[in-house]
């Protein structure tokens, strides 16, 4: 599926606008030594719309949270349905949501200004290198120190700027480069996985028959068909009978892949996670759903079409991700069922 026309524009158009503003607005960054006894209040920006990203800022708020245990973390993102999972997680304060529409209600920008200014934040840390949205926040948004990666064309506001860890690929672990910027000389003794820190109780209260679950949609060419979905099912099936499959259905399409699979759905993403941390494994395509449940700590198999799993492949220790080009079904079933007899 090809990209919207909007969405090529913008690309195009956003290296654009932050090279004129940097230009036009920015002065030389001073990187200034930053006093962690000072540092009360945090605010992480990232403001997008894709559950698998805001997702990836996990390691760098566990890490936080480890670094400063008695901070309070707020975040800014953009889709207003994460909220509840971000703000689910123990080390988590208050989640605001930027609408994408947020700039055609300038009263409604102003009194979110107002509010985030009242928080005092001593720290802001932005995740992402080239994010427009993020950059804009950077200036709306008032805080004592603004850690950032360094990028030539970004017109970001910042007062410390990062070289981005040139070892680290996956773009979950990137952001752990910038914990430098407080005096974190070895970022490799943070986790190098997702985690939404989902609680005994959350289990408990989400507790689901068990089985291994599956989730068939996803964005454009990432999309596996329904007919290869089926034939997996049945090749597993065929390997070990007392397998039980459950159908995690989208809340957008809301067709089982059979009627004899027991199936979930659930709007609340905090209550899905909590659900999908009760299952055997999970096996999905590329998207979202399959960091949601990398982080619920289920073992996760990620089948890939067109993206890298090197850059965004799952990263538990129990996890498998498979690029499925030019292998037939059967192969692919015996290297997922060879993955949960290694498990057991």
């Amino acid at each position: 599926m090809a990209q919207a026309f909007h969405i090529k524009l913008r690309k195009k158009i956003n290296p654009l606008m932050q090279k004129f503003f940097r230009r036009l607005l920015i002065k030389e960054v001073q990187n200034r030594p930053i006093e962690l006894d000072k540092i009360k209040r945090v605010i992480i920006v990232r403001v997008n719309y894709r559950i698998g990203n805001i997702i990836f800022t996990t390691p760098l708020i566990n890490a936080l949270s480890q670094l400063l245990p008695d901070v309070k973390i707020d975040m800014i993102i953009g889709a207003s349905f994460v909220t509840p999972l971000m703000e689910g997680m123990p080390n988590i304060n208050r989640v605001y949501s930027f609408k994408r529409d947020l700039l055609k209600h300038p009263l409604e920008m102003l009194k979110l200004k107002r509010e985030l200014n009242q928080n005092s934040y001593d720290l802001m840390i932005l995740p992402s290198g080239s994010s427009t949205s993020d950059a804009m926040m950077s200036w709306a948004v008032d805080a004592t120190y603004k850690v950032g990666f360094y990028n030539e064309n970004s017109s970001k506001r910042l007062t410390n700027v990062i070289d981005a860890e040139e070892n680290i690929i996956h773009e979950a672990l990137k952001p752990l480069a910038l914990l430098k910027a407080l005096g974190v000389e070895d970022i490799y003794r943070f986790n190098h996985y997702l985690d939404l820190k989902i609680t005994k109780s959350e289990r408990e209260e989400s507790r689901v028959k068990k089985g291994i679950g599956i989730f068939r949609d996803a964005r454009g060419e990432k999309k596996i068909e329904n007919r290869w979905w089926q034939e997996l099912v049945d090749v597993l099936q065929e390997l070990n009978p007392k397998i039980e499959f459950i159908d995690i259905l989208d809340p957008n399409n809301q067709e089982p892949l059979n009627r004899t699979i027991d199936t979930i759905s659930e709007k609340n993403l905090r209550i899905l996670a909590s659900k999908i941390a009760n299952l055997d494994a999970f096996i999905c395509a590329d998207t979202g759903p399959m960091h949601l449940a990398s982080a619920s700590l289920v073992p996760t198999i990620a089948l890939f079409k067109t993206t890298s799993p090197i850059k965004y492949g799952t990263l538990g220790e129990r996890d498998l991700s498979i690029v499925i080009k030019d292998k037939s079904i059967k192969d692919i079933a015996i290297e997922i069922y060879t993955h949960f007899y290694k498990l057991v």
